[in-house]
């Protein structure tokens, strides 16, 4: 047997005939749910179709169609489904024993095997027969009669599943099924075993899990000690070895930081230098009318006869802070306004700037 063959015996349902001397018919698994089994006297068969709907939305739709067919408040219901076809089995007057714990019903008609081929035919049930139509392996139509009916009751029901007088035949003979371990048009849905059944084995499982995780947290926690108090006087021996290259260590880091803050007083570009950068590749008869800098932005205005901004565009370029200028004409036309974009002088032209060596 597979696993998946033991779970599906632990789970499996044990089915009980209902009535006064309950007779077990199937013995489930231990953690499989009480099933009542419900004679088809009892019960009120509707057959419903639902190929229109989403899969999701057939389950929900079924129940409420469901509803409309009961004949008193109360009544009980069991839907099976085969592909899109609901087959329901509405219960009017349910017996007392329902109401005590959890228990759920199945009709018997489920429990009988459908026919090998198509068409009518009489079953024996526990009272009574019923009369089933089957059509491409699905059930059509079913009644029930407290005896064999007669031939005009026969026709009557297959003139009602659209079987003419010539197809009807007579009564057929009641055949006497023995019940089926598994229901014919019930698909397995969510959890196996009944809710007080599942709800026991979760107790079960999340104890078992809060005391294997206590056990693993109390041996992880002494483990973890034990590494610990090794590991501190593992260090506590190289911290003692240490201590004269950390201090150093440290003393080397304060001289690193003056020196950084010593150098970076050098940073930046100096104004009087970028003044003599700025005239120096222009017309000789410019002349500096203003200057105004505002962090790595520099506006410088000048005065001269030239007056195409390629010429004071092309004088600056190569110039490694300078090249990157707009010139435009100064708004009383006699001048131009440059805008640079100051670049990071490259660190041998600023040692230089600054009086360094290269």
């Amino acid at each position: 047997m597979t696993p998946r063959d033991r779970l599906t015996a632990l789970f499996s349902p044990t089915r009980k005939l209902i009535g006064p001397e309950p007779a077990v018919l199937h013995a489930g698994g231990a953690l499989g749910p009480l099933q009542w089994v419900v004679p088809r006297a009892a019960c009120h068969y509707r057959r419903l179709e639902f190929s229109q709907l989403p899969a999701r939305q057939r389950a929900a739709a079924a129940k409420l169609a469901v509803r409309r067919h009961e004949p008193a408040p109360g009544a009980l219901q069991h839907i099976a489904w085969t592909g899109a076809t609901a087959h329901a089995w509405i219960w009017p007057q349910p017996d007392p024993v329902m109401a005590e714990g959890e228990p759920g019903w199945i009709p018997e008609s489920l429990l009988r095997a459908p026919p090998a081929g198509d068409g009518p035919r009489l079953v024996q049930a526990i009272e009574g027969v019923e009369g089933q139509v089957w059509r491409e392996g699905q059930l059509q139509a079913s009644q029930w009669w407290p005896a064999v009916p007669d031939a005009d009751a026969w026709r009557r029901f297959l003139r009602a599943c659209g079987i003419g007088p010539d197809a009807a035949g007579p009564v057929p003979a009641p055949e006497a099924l023995p019940w089926a371990t598994s229901p014919w048009g019930d698909a397995p849905r969510g959890l196996p075993g009944s809710p007080a059944a599942l709800e026991r084995l979760a107790w079960v499982a999340g104890l078992g899990l809060v005391a294997l995780g206590l056990g693993w947290q109390l041996a992880a926690q002494a483990t973890w000690g034990i590494s610990q108090w090794r590991l501190d006087a593992r260090l506590e021996g190289l911290r003692a070895q240490a201590t004269p290259l950390l201090e150093a260590r440290e003393r080397a880091d304060a001289a690193v930081e003056r020196l950084q803050s010593y150098r970076a007083l050098r940073q930046g570009a100096n104004d009087y230098l970028l003044m003599a950068d700025v005239i120096a590749p222009l017309p000789a008869d410019a002349r500096l009318l203003q200057w105004r800098r505002e962090g790595e932005r520099l506006q410088a205005g000048v005065a001269s006869a030239e007056t195409d901004p390629r010429r004071f565009v092309s004088a600056f370029q190569g110039h490694p802070v300078l090249a990157d200028v707009a010139a435009n004409p100064a708004s009383d036309a006699k001048g131009m306004q440059l805008d640079f974009d100051l670049a990071a002088p490259p660190a041998d032209a600023a040692a230089n700037a600054d009086g360094g060596t290269p």
